[in-house]
């Protein structure tokens, strides 16, 4: 069985295919907001958690160390870019797929409501920006224990 790598070399693959798929996203609310919504990080991930999981590339990693990378991944890769799409969002006042804000009573909103101020722009953004952190959290977490941890777990048990 492999060694674990370092926490840098688990995390700058992934964070690298993560912050270009951010980018290209990003680009793409300015001219085809539409195509935004089936193209992004939540897709990507899990399949990436799959080829180092059949790969076996990250080792008999322990699960403690696989939330660390995962948290770090997903402040880098969902924190920081959503933060600069949603604060984007606010100051050019998009209401467009993930930025939709139809009212206090609407079920479909997606984001906050676009704020008077400057700061409050600001402030919406990055909340936004920790909350979808915490949500590719969650949801990385659940990926890469079942497509990462439990097949080392498994090989580490059969061999």
């Amino acid at each position: 069985m492999r060694p674990t790598p370092s926490l840098g070399a688990r995390l700058w693959p992934l964070a690298i295919l993560g912050l270009a798929i951010g980018a290209v996203r990003y680009a793409l609310e300015f001219s085809r907001a539409e195509a935004t919504m089936y193209f992004g990080v939540y897709y990507a991930m899990p399949l990436a958690f799959l080829v180092i999981g059949v790969g076996g590339l990250w080792g008999r990693i322990r699960w403690p160390a696989l939330l660390g990378t995962v948290a770090l991944l997903c402040l880098i890769v969902w924190g920081i870019p959503n933060t600069v799409a949603y604060t984007t969002g606010q100051f050019l006042e998009w209401h467009h797929g993930r930025f939709y804000y139809g009212g206090p009573d609407d079920p479909a909103n997606r984001a906050a409501p676009v704020a008077a101020s400057a700061l409050s722009k600001i402030g919406w953004g990055a909340l936004q920006g920790l909350l979808t952190a915490v949500a590719g959290t969650i949801w990385c977490t659940l990926w890469a224990t079942a497509l990462i941890w439990l097949p080392a777990k498994l090989r580490e048990r059969s061999a």
